[in-house]
């Protein structure tokens, strides 16, 4: 077998051994839907935000560049039992654009998100993500 030939099968098989990305969305909205953030993670031992939509009046921010909207960029994003944080910033990473953090509860099966969104220059909404 070529060396190439064993590459390829080394590089599939690697592949095919690695775990998939579990991934979930998070929708947090404010009454009225003034504001709304979905967020696409996936969980690792560590939390890794996939991508961001952002919505406030007839602004909106993606991480994924859409046509129409404002890039930003996940400055950090901070993850425990109780507590969840994500700042979005500028493309440039000079300024931070909004800020999500929430707050987690549990019961048994039921599940409960709630907390706070603010975007720079535009406003500061409380939030709940019913889905969660």
């Amino acid at each position: 077998m070529t060396y190439r030939a064993v590459a390829a099968i080394t590089l599939m098989l690697v592949a095919a051994a690695t775990p998939a990305l579990a991934t979930e969305s998070i929708v947090c909205s404010a009454e009225g839907d003034a504001a709304s953030i979905d967020v696409l993670m996936g969980h690792t031992a560590v939390i890794a935000v996939a991508r961001v939509w952002l919505d406030a009046g007839d602004r909106n921010w993606t991480t994924d560049g859409q046509p129409g909207s404002t890039k930003v960029i996940v400055g950090q994003a901070f993850e425990d039992d109780q507590h969840m944080a994500i700042d979005l910033t500028d493309e440039g990473i000079s300024s931070i654009v909004a800020k999500l953090r929430l707050v987690k509860a549990s019961e048994q099966s039921k599940f409960a998100m709630g907390g706070t969104l603010s975007i720079d220059g535009v406003g500061a909404w409380a939030v709940t993500c019913p889905e969660f």
